[in-house]
Formats: C-alpha cells, sequence, structure tokens
C-alpha cells in the first residue's frame, strides 16, 4: 500500500495509507472516523465516527477533506494551497505538503523507532512422547584423599667433646635412661662409646 495521496486521490471506506516502514496506517473505518494507528494502536483520530464518512480526498484547491454523501464534516483548513500531497510518514506524522512546505500536520511525530512488529503466534507444539527413563547415574567415584603430609624431618644431634648418651636424652626427653631409644635410631652399637663430631638421629 501506498503512504501518498496525490492532488484528486482518495481514501474510501476500508482504505488506508500505510508508512513505508510499515508501523503506521492511516484507516477511514467503517465507523466514519480517520484513524492513525500504530501497529493497530490509535494515536490520532479525526472523531468522525458515527457520521457515514463515505470518503477522505486531497482536493485540487489545497484542501483534505472527509465526506459523507452530502456535505463535508472534517478539513485541514489549507484551502489555496498548490501542488499539495498527503504524506503517512516513518515518524508517525500525517503530513499534508504544498509546494511551500508543510502546510498541515496531526502533530503526531516521534524520535522513538517504530513499536515492533506484534509476535506471531506459535503453533502448538506436539505433545512429547514420554522420554523413557534415563538410565541410572553411576554413583560418582570417590574423590581422591589428600596424600598424608610428610612425616617431619628427624632431629639430629652432633656430639660434641665430653658428651655422653645418657646426658643428651636428659636433654631431649628430659629422661636419661631413654638413651637406648637415640643410640638404636643412630646405629650406635655400643652406648658407651660415641665420638665427637658423630652425628646422632634424635627420635620422637
Amino acid at each position: 500500500m501506498s503512504d501518498t495521496l496525490t492532488e484528486g486521490q482518495k481514501l474510501v471506506k476500508g482504505g488506508s495509507l500505510v508508512s513505508s516502514n510499515g508501523a503506521y496506517t492511516l484507516t477511514l473505518q467503517d465507523d466514519g472516523n480517520l484513524v492513525l494507528a500504530a501497529r493497530g494502536q490509535a494515536v490520532w483520530a479525526t472523531s468522525t465516527n458515527g457520521q457515514d464518512v463515505q470518503r477522505a480526498e486531497v482536493q485540487q484547491d489545497g484542501n483534505f477533506v472527509l465526506y459523507t454523501a452530502d456535505k463535508p464534516v472534517w478539513h485541514t483548513d489549507t484551502k489555496g494551497k498548490t501542488n499539495v500531497k498527503l504524506v503517512l510518514q516513518d515518524d508517525r506524522n500525517l503530513v499534508l505538503y504544498a509546494a511551500d512546505g508543510p502546510a498541515w500536520s496531526s502533530k503526531t511525530e516521534t524520535d522513538g523507532p517504530p513499536p515492533p512488529e506484534p509476535a506471531a503466534a506459535a503453533p502448538e507444539a506436539a505433545p512429547e512422547e514420554e522420554a523413557a527413563p534415563a538410565a541410572a547415574e553411576a554413583p560418582a567415584a570417590p574423590e581422591p584423599e589428600a596424600p598424608p603430609p610428610p612425616p617431619p624431618a628427624p632431629r639430629t644431634y652432633t656430639v660434641a667433646s665430653g658428651d655422653t648418651l645418657w646426658a643428651i636424652s636428659e636433654r631431649f626427653y628430659g629422661d636419661g635412661s631413654k638413651y637406648q631409644r637415640i643410640a638404636d635410631a643412630s646405629g650406635v652399637a655400643n652406648p658407651d662409646l660415641i665420638q665427637p663430631g658423630q652425628v646422632l638421629t634424635i627420635p620422637d
């Protein structure tokens, strides 16, 4: 459909103009009202419903007029303008242009984008067949246990001149009679024979 009526052209009942972006329509409804709508939502009208308007005509005298069968009931009061045309613009404004520029408008322009097209109704989905029961999930593998912390490094002691295993045991354990533990851990066959500089292992 066109977005423009030029001189001598008219809309009849049920006829429409459509903006080039498809968002806006100007329709002469069966009830006689001329309505500008955005995606079906009215934003401007001539309020001539109930008056049995038969046509909306861009006249060669420069006027845009709505007529019933025998009289005019609404007009743009632009008689005397030349080279007129009515344009439904992409900015939602309905403008009557003349040779010297815009002569009339519906003052419905908008800075925003055109409204989105209504979403088409989605077809009803066929009922889904019952899904087979999902296979039982395998039990999750247990998480590997964290490795145990490494054992603490054994204590050592370097024998000094005059040391005895009894004295060393007393120093570390508070009990000289535990000297055999040190001897066993250090591979000392004779607890009475230790040498200065010898490194002993002191078990916990």
